[in-house]
């Protein structure tokens, strides 16, 4: 009789044991399904079940923390991010995973090339990345951006960039910055 009874209690401790290594379900949320580089992606862990997390970002690095915030490249082009999670049962016993993506569009800026009133320069042809504009007003100030008359460049990646500018008799050359989600106002003179 003894013995059945151990042998009960037994069974009943494994049976308890083994119900707390439950398989997790792996599971995440992000916070919007698009976004514009240099922006964070919020990563919120919606696991069932886990106990410890594994994450992979789309540059390769790792993270083991319950949610992550995730802040995408500035520089980086349109494209798919792919973000992956590993949850894991009491003692690693158990694992499920599952991934996720994004959709991601470079960061883009803007910019005005202009001239002020009484400059003399005639008409001036622009060039900035291949793209030319013309410059066709003197503005008494520096304008808006796409006030027309003047050379305009919309959605330009971020970076760097060479341009040349010419109105026959003047020549000029150098490198503007672009940045996500501004208008660069740059005066010829």
């Amino acid at each position: 009789m003894k013995t059945r009874q151990l042998f009960f209690y037994v069974a009943i401790l494994m049976i308890g044991l083994t119900s707390c290594k439950k398989q997790p379900e792996a599971d995440f949320t992000t916070d919007k399904a698009s976004y514009i580089a240099g922006e964070t992606i919020l990563l919120t862990n919606k696991t069932i079940d886990g106990v410890t997390y594994l994450w992979t970002m789309p540059d390769g690095q790792t993270e083991t923390s319950k949610d992550v915030n995730y802040t995408t490249d500035v520089n980086e082009n349109d494209g798919t991010l792919i973000f992956k999670l590993k949850a894991y049962s009491k003692k690693n016993k158990k694992m499920d995973e599952t991934q996720q993506s994004v959709s991601l569009k470079a960061a883009k800026g803007d910019v005005i090339f202009w001239q002020i009133t009484g400059s003399g320069f005639g008409t001036t042809t622009v060039t900035v990345n291949g793209l030319t504009s013309v410059i066709t007003v003197d503005s008494p100030s520096s304008p808006d951006c796409g006030t027309s008359g003047n050379a305009v460049f919309n959605e330009l990646k971020v970076g760097i960039y060479s341009f040349t500018a010419t109105d026959g008799t003047y020549n000029w050359s150098g490198n503007i910055t672009i940045e996500k989600n501004v208008c660069l106002k740059f005066q010829l003179n």
